[in-house]
Formats: C-alpha cells, sequence, structure tokens
C-alpha cells in the first residue's frame, strides 16, 4: 500500500503555506489522474516547492529500469550542463547528495558542496553551474524500495529548517505518487498492447464473448477461419459459430459457475458462414474480474482439418502395410503349407499303393492279407483327415461352414473326450483333473466344440510334462462360459505365441524328448477358425508358474432362451 500522506495540519507550517499546499498537491493529482506524463507532473511539482521554498532550485531524479543508475526526472531551473554531469549517477557512499540518498535510503543534507567528501566526482559541475548547498530525499514505491531521489539546492551554504524539511517530505510524496502511478500506467498500456499483439497476430482464432456466451470481439485468424467479418461476429451467440453438444454445454456452464476452472479443451465442429463445417480443437478459459468473479469467456480455436486428414492418411498407410504383410505371410504360409501337407499326403499314398501291389502281387496268408488290408485302411483315413481339415479350413476363412448351434452341456463333452483319450493319458502316464460345472451348458455345434476340445486336450498331453496333470476347469458364469484347459510343460514359445492362431503357421521343435512335434500345423488354425464361427472366443498363454493354458469361451445357452 501507498505509504500515508504527512497530515499537513499537524506539522506546524504557516497558514498560508497550508493553504497553498493544499491548492498545488490538488493541480498535481489532477494531472495524475489525466494520466499527464510524469515530467509534466513532476515539473508541476518541483515548481510549487520551488514557489514556497525562496531562493530554492530543485530535481527528481528517477532509478532506471535496471535499477542501477539515477536518471534525469525533472529539474525545469537547474543548468543543462549540470543536469548532463549528474544523470546516469550510480549510487554509492561518496555519489554526491542524490547517489547517496538513494544507496542508504535515507535523506543526505550537505551545507556545503565544496567542503564535503561526498561531492568530491560532481564538486566542479556543482558550484560552476552556481549549486552550493544540496538536501536529498529518497523517493521510495509503497514496499519501500528506492525509486529516485528529491533534491533542493541553493546558491550559498544553507542547512534546512524544520518548515522546509515538512516541504520536502509533502512534495516528496506526491513525486512518490506520480512515479507509482506513471509506472502502474506503464505497466497497464505495455499489458494491453501485449494482449493485443498476442490476441490479434496470433494464427490461433482467437475471441472473447460475455457471460452469455455472445461474441464480443474476435482476432483476424478466426474471422478467416469462420468465414465472417470481425464486426459480422460480435454479437452473435455461439451455438450459431459452434456445434456445441448437451456434455460441452454442461462443461461450460460448470466453468462459469466455478472460477477455479482455468481452461477446458473440447474437439468440436466450426460451423463456417458459407455452411463448410470444419473439426476444431476448441479451448475456453474463464477470465475473471479483480473480486475474482467470472468476468467472460476467451475461445481459442485451432483447425484440426489438415492434422485429422495427415492422421487418416497416416493410418491408411499403416493398414496398407499390414494388408500388404499379412498378404505376403499367408503367401509364404500357404507354401510351406502344400509342402507340408504334399509330404503327409505322399507317405500314406505310398503306403497304400505299396500294399495294393504286395495283395496282387504275391499269394498272402490270411493274417498277412488282413495286416495290409488295415495298413491300407490306415492310411486312407489318414489322407482323408488331412483333406477334411484342409476343407474345413477353406470354408472357415469362406465364411460358408455349416453350423447347427444347440446347447451343449460341456461336463458331458469333456468326459465323452477324455474317455476317448483313455489310451494316451495311459501312455504318457498322465492325469487329467476336471473341475467342470455340471449346469454349465452352452451354444455350441456339438461335433465342433468335440473337434476343438478333443485337439486342446490331446496337445496338452502330448506336450505337457510326463506323468504330468492336466487341469480342465468350466465354472458356471453368465453370459458366456470359459472352458479352460491347462498343462504343466514346458509351455508355448515365445515366437511362435503371438502368430499361433494365424492360418497356415505351425511351431518348430521338439517335445521334451527331443522327438519332432508331430501335425501338420493345421490343428490350432482350425480350432480357431471353428470357435470364432460359433461367435466365441479362442485365445493361448503361458501359466506364470509353466506350462501352456488355453481358454475357450463360448455363449452360455442359458441366456439365449
Amino acid at each position: 500500500m501507498m505509504r500515508a500522506q504527512p497530515d499537513a495540519a499537524s506539522e506546524g507550517l504557516r497558514p498560508e503555506d497550508v493553504s497553498v499546499l493544499l491548492q498545488r498537491q490538488t493541480e498535481v493529482l489532477e494531472l495524475v489522474a489525466a494520466a499527464a506524463p510524469l515530467k509534466e507532473t513532476l515539473d508541476a511539482i518541483i515548481i510549487a516547492l520551488e514557489d514556497l521554498i525562496g531562493g530554492a532550485r530543485c530535481s527528481i531524479l528517477i532509478v532506471d529500469s535496471s535499477g542501477s543508475v539515477l536518471r534525469h526526472g525533472a529539474a525545469p531551473n537547474l543548468p543543462s550542463v549540470y543536469l548532463s554531469a549528474i544523470d546516469g549517477i550510480q549510487p554509492g557512499p561518496k555519489a554526491g547528495s542524490c547517489g547517496t540518498a538513494a544507496f542508504f535510503g535515507e535523506q543526505v543534507v550537505v551545507s556545503d558542496v565544496r567542503t564535503d567528501d561526498r561531492w568530491v566526482d560532481y564538486r566542479d559541475a556543482a558550484v560552476h553551474s552556481g549549486l552550493i548547498s544540496c538536501w536529498s530525499s529518497p523517493i521510495a514505491d509503497p514496499q519501500g524500495v528506492t525509486v529516485g531521489t528529491f533534491a533542493v539546492y541553493h546558491a550559498e551554504p544553507h542547512w534546512p529548517t524544520p518548515r522546509e524539511r515538512r516541504l520536502v517530505d509533502r512534495f516528496t510524496y506526491l513525486a512518490s505518487v506520480a512515479i507509482e502511478h506513471s509506472r502502474l500506467l506503464g505497466d497497464i498500456v505495455e499489458s494491453e498492447e501485449l494482449f493485443r499483439r498476442s490476441f490479434e497476430d496470433n494464427p490461433a482464432g482467437e475471441a472473447l464473448l460475455g457471460l452469455n456466451k455472445n461474441f464480443e470481439r474476435a482476432n483476424t485468424a478466426f474471422a478467416r477461419l469462420s468465414g465472417y467479418h470481425g464486426d459480422e461476429l460480435v454479437g452473435l451467440p455461439l451455438e450459431a459459430v459452434l456445434q456445441i453438444d448437451a456434455a460441452t454445454e454442461e462443461r461450460i456452464r460448470n466453468a462459469l459457475a466455478d472460477a477455479r476452472t482455468h481452461c477446458i479443451t473440447q474437439q468440436m465442429r466450426l460451423r463456417c458462414k458459407n455452411g463448410d463445417v470444419r473439426p476444431v480443437e476448441a479451448a475456453f478459459s474463464l477470465i475473471c474480474s479483480r473480486d475474482g468473479t467470472p468476468a467472460r469467456l476467451a475461445l481459442s480455436l485451432v483447425d484440426l482439418t489438415e492434422r485429422l486428414a495427415a492422421d487418416a492418411a497416416r493410418r491408411a498407410r499403416h493398414e496398407a502395410e499390414v494388408a500388404r504383410q499379412i498378404a505376403e505371410d499367408h503367401s509364404s504360409a500357404k507354401s510351406a503349407l502344400l509342402t507340408s501337407v504334399s509330404h503327409e499326403v505322399r507317405t500314406p499314398l505310398q503306403a497304400i499303393k505299396g500294399f495294393t501291389e504286395l495283395l496282387s502281387t504275391l499269394d498272402l496268408d490270411e493274417s498277412r492279407r488282413n495286416e495290409a488290408l488295415a495298413r491300407i485302411n490306415f492310411a486312407a483315413d489318414h489322407v482323408l483327415d488331412l483333406v477334411t481339415d484342409v476343407l474345413d479350413i477353406s470354408r472357415v476363412e469362406a465364411g460358408v461352414l455349416p453350423l447347427h448351434l444347440e446347447p451343449v452341456k460341456v461336463d458331458e463333452t469333456v468326459r465323452e473326450i477324455v474317455h476317448l483319450l483313455d489310451a494316451l493319458v495311459a501312455e504318457r502316464h498322465a492325469s487329467v483333473h476336471l473341475a467342470v460345472d455340471p449346469c454349465v451348458v452352452v451354444l455350441a455345434d456339438r461335433n465342433r466344440l468335440r473337434q476343438v476340445l478333443l485337439n486342446i486336450i490331446s496337445n496338452a498331453l502330448r506336450h505337457g510334462r510326463g506323468s504330468g496333470t492336466v487341469q480342465i476347469t468350466a465354472p458356471e458364469t453368465s453370459p458366456s462360459v470359459s472352458i479352460a484347459i491347462s498343462d504343466d510343460g514346458p509351455g508355448i514359445p515365445a515366437d511362435y505365441l503371438p502368430r499361433m492362431f494365424t492360418p497356415f503357421a505351425r511351431a518348430n521343435g521338439t517335445d521334451e524328448r527331443n522327438a519332432p512335434i508331430d501335425g501338420y500345423g493345421l490343428g490350432l488354425m482350425l480350432s480357431h477358425g471353428l470357435i470364432t464361427a460359433m461367435n466365441g472366443e479362442l485365445i493361448a498363454g503361458n501359466l506364470g508358474t509353466g506350462g501352456a493354458i488355453f481358454t475357450v469361451t463360448l455363449p452360455s445357452a442359458e441366456d439365449q432362451s
């Protein structure tokens, strides 16, 4: 706060001093209120004081913006040569009266500059200008920081009287008011210019709105973006320019109700004057008055048209690259599949051909003829299974696989499959633990579900640990049922896991006995396709304790009733 103004009535001034003082003070304050140039106001202060103190000549020095030197502020009756000599004086313990007063922050009285060692650097200039005595008072701002000095000179040795000291105190106070007002006004002008430049020259669209959300002002970029002239926007409601949904309207309303909300951003659509609609990012900022209550809204718009187009083009390029890579992977995998299938077909066909020739060229006894026929039948079944799987995969990919969806009890289906695999369980010395809720019923094709579970459970037995355990769980849940099959083997290779269900992909490697992994790479892909076709999901992963886990998720039949 501004320090308290001295009370004229308590200073013991002459009555005529008080009258003149009040008149001159009023004149100075009128200049301050009218925002007159600072030099004009300071000149008026000095002239008023010189009229009250006979033979006095005064000056005001002001601390410059760097805070390191004193610059000429006002001195209407001092010689220009002397003013040039002291302009730019640096405060210090021996810098004349003004520099010393600014340095210590207290009044300095020198009755004769010719004998005072604080005037060594400025003595000649003062004496040459007819200035023999000088006392200086620091001018402080409301925070007590020295912003200038007020000096009184006489042409002969002089010591100030109490009356003169009180008058100088009063006019020093007026000088402080004038300097502080000038600085505040300068800050306001600078702030206004900064706002005007940042508002008008901003490449983003900027606008100010009243609390009723009507436009009060818009910059050039906003007008160019919307197609309106600036004066056409004034008075228009926000809804005439921006498409505002209920959620955004609520956010703006909450911002107006809570002054702590500084800014909200939202992607919106701008209605241009010509009817075009542009995507924009809108930022609403609340502007509060000096008492902290909402005063208006600031709106900033950034056109997203080019950015969104670039994002769409980037996504399209990425999708095209992914599609190309998938096509290449499929092509490569199909080539590998053809090689694998041809090998798988050739082996049983050679067996069929060999045993057929054996039957036609040799006279075999009953036992050897039955053995040859059994080998032929086994090889034919192998070829038939292979061809069936390939055809099923083709139909799944084409979306034409016939399915008959019906309620299927999971418990019965799993137990039936485990019974079929008794021989494999015995061979692996394994055990199967079931935790399937008898009430669990899924909506699926019975035969296809059996085919999928048979494939997964047999894989768990083959690739699990010897003498290990396969866990099968299916708790009662809704609206879907999850059937989990886990083993305690080495798990799924990390490089194979991401492409486990990729069409025509298969894993390479050996099992725990260093035997090649059997199969021709179609079972899991076909299982995945079958479950997907039945509106379900098949996912694979590894357990934290080791071993693989496959989870089949299908719709619950109870929710379909």
